[in-house]
């Protein structure tokens, strides 16, 4: 969520640690259903960037996809469908026109990306200036996996971590994803957040981006420290077939809890970037911002491919502290083929 980081190889990224431990029992074994699960909430707004780049203009929101006009930010009821062309289906049949965003969006650098385009043109991004405190905004760390082939599907559980000991208005995201490499266009992210929709607690949303400019999530819902998350993002096709509708879940295993992106669309990429866990983050300027107890850890990480099948003995990179600026923490990623355990 917010950009993401670079498609460098691996060659090019800063790995902290790698561990390759044992092999999946379970790899040609096809999954099992996921359950669609619902559950009341209130649906309250992204979280206002205070903390943003100094172009940035004010009223503008965190997603985790950079910087965004509120307008352009919306929440796809439980029974919608996120169609194609940006269109939302609804349980009775009508469906909401698409509207593409007219605002610019902001990478969290504070690059500006015009509306109608996918990326933002290069150049140098607003300077910070040379005493600039210790900051930290957008991708921290990540575990990822690349292939030709094209995935069917990603599935990760971890637990909520405790609340940061210093609430100054950041904003904290910790996720699985899949991405297109060779057309970053979106990422498909079941995403555990903290002050995600400006309420200084911690939510589940899944998030899809960005056709017309939009963001698109599910109805958040809350969750507590210590519960059970697991996302999953499945493709909705049969096996064997390269999808062109998704699932997103997010789903709180403790409180049954759960937050999905039903047949969200592709718009036309193929998922074969897969990231075994994330951490984003905006708006840090200390240690004590994080998370408190220091760490998430990815479990059960479980790659699937088109036909639906684990993938066994995945060499997830392990990508470390991509952030220059960000406070002198205790940084680490180190990854196994079914775990991924991101410290900060």
């Amino acid at each position: 969520m917010g950009h993401r980081i670079a498609k460098p190889p691996i060659a090019r990224i800063g790995a902290l640690a790698v561990l390759f431990l044992g092999i999946v029992l379970y790899c040609a074994v096809p999954t099992a259903g996921w359950a669609d699960e619902t559950s009341a909430a209130t649906e309250p707004a992204p979280t206002l960037a205070h903390h943003a780049p100094s172009n940035v203009p004010q009223g503008y929101v965190i997603t985790p996809f950079g910087y965004f006009h509120p307008s352009c930010v919306r929440t796809v009821g439980r029974s919608d469908i996120l169609l194609a062309d940006g269109r939302v289906q609804h349980a009775n049949g009508t469906r909401s026109p698409a509207h593409a965003c007219g605002y610019a969006r902001y990478t969290k650098s504070g690059s500006r990306i015009e509306p109608g385009m996918s990326a933002a043109p290069g150049g140098t991004p607003p300077a910070a200036g040379a005493n600039r405190p210790p900051r930290a905004d957008g991708w921290l760390e990540a575990s990822w996996y690349h292939d030709k082939a094209p995935f069917g599907g990603i599935s990760a559980n971890w637990l909520v971590p405790s609340a940061p000991a210093s609430d100054a208005g950041q904003v904290l995201y910790y996720f699985p994803g899949l991405e297109d490499y060779e057309n970053i266009v979106s990422i498909l992210q079941p995403v555990l957040g903290w002050n995600g929709f400006n309420d200084h607690a911690w939510t589940i949303a899944s998030w899809n981006c960005c056709q017309g400019g939009n963001v698109d999530h599910s109805v958040p819902e809350p969750v507590a420290t210590g519960d059970l998350i697991v996302g999953k993002i499945a493709g909705d096709c049969a096996a064997g077939q390269v999808c062109s509708r998704w699932d997103i879940a997010t789903i709180d295993k403790t409180s049954g809890r759960t937050s999905t992106l039903k047949k969200t669309s592709s718009y036309g990429q193929t998922f074969d970037w897969a990231f075994a866990g994330v951490v984003e983050v905006y708006g840090i300027g200390a240690c004590d911002q994080y998370s408190s107890n220091g760490f998430v850890d990815f479990t059960q990480v479980s790659l699937l491919d088109v036909e639906k099948k684990h993938i066994c003995q995945v060499r997830w990179a392990a990508s470390g502290l991509l952030q220059d600026g960000a406070p002198v923490c205790n940084y680490g990623v180190t990854v196994t083929p079914t775990s991924a355990s991101l410290t900060f």
